[in-house]
């Protein structure tokens, strides 16, 4: 999954100029709610399918959806103008991803989905709250260091994949040890704490006028922010079941 919103906004937005046609706060929760409700539909119908298409495919279609998303979201940091036809594939296919994986973890604890699905938006409001009534200033040096913690968090998946096909990996990146757990939570943090990145990002957007498209380039840098924060909150209650 990628991460993150920054990147992928900071890449696109930076290039952008003044348009006749501005950006609006307005059109942008607009679009935000539009992929929201495409995720949501995709992985509740995958989720209904599973059954019927057997769980033998399960893992196939997870890996699959995962790649495919990768590729749309490359396709819209590259090119963002493809945004407003893109950003809806990628919601539907990443709705596809959020429902295997969904399935996967509720069959090995029941309810852990509806209490994930529960927190990912309380802490989504939570950080719109504070963003929005000024409780955390979004400084350069804010800026810096939630983004080299975000990077640091990729290294070390990227690091603990790559062991993984030496059948090695990071003892504090698995299991349900207090290490592990702790070190989890911490990313649950950088994740949440990403949110006000993507908020602060399309308000300086706004503010400047940027292209009327890239409300969907900001869209879809939230969503993937909100879905990056969901999968590690299901690993996070997932370690701490694993210890009851």
């Amino acid at each position: 999954m990628n991460l993150k919103s920054n990147p992928i906004l900071r890449k696109s937005m930076e290039t952008s100029s003044y348009a006749t046609a501005p950006m609006t706060k307005a059109g942008t929760w607009s679009k935000i709610f539009m992929l929201l409700m495409l995720v949501t539909a995709t992985a509740g119908a995958t989720w209904s399918l599973v059954p019927t298409i057997g769980e033998g495919l399960l893992f196939p279609l997870m890996i699959g959806s995962l790649i495919l998303g990768l590729l749309l979201a490359l396709v819209i940091m590259f090119k963002p103008h493809t945004a407003p036809v893109v950003a809806p594939l990628y919601g539907i296919v990443e709705g596809v991803f959020v429902g295997t994986i969904s399935y996967f973890f509720e069959a090995m604890v029941p309810g852990i989905v509806g209490r994930a699905v529960l927190t990912t938006f309380v802490v989504a409001f939570a950080m719109w709250f504070v963003y929005s009534t000024g409780l955390v200033k979004v400084t350069q040096k804010f800026r810096a260091g939630i983004m080299a913690a975000i990077f640091t968090v990729m290294l070390l998946y990227l690091f603990q994949i790559g062991m993984s096909f030496f059948g090695a990996g990071l003892p504090f990146m698995t299991g349900s040890s207090p290490l592990a757990i702790g070190v989890q939570f911490v990313i649950v943090i950088i994740a949440s704490l990403a949110l006000v990145l993507d908020f602060d990002y399309i308000a300086r957007q706004v503010e400047d006028r940027a292209p009327k498209h890239l409300e969907w380039v900001a869209a879809f840098g939230l969503i993937v922010t909100l879905i990056w924060l969901y999968i590690e909150l299901l690993d996070l209650l997932y370690r701490l079941a694993m210890r009851d």
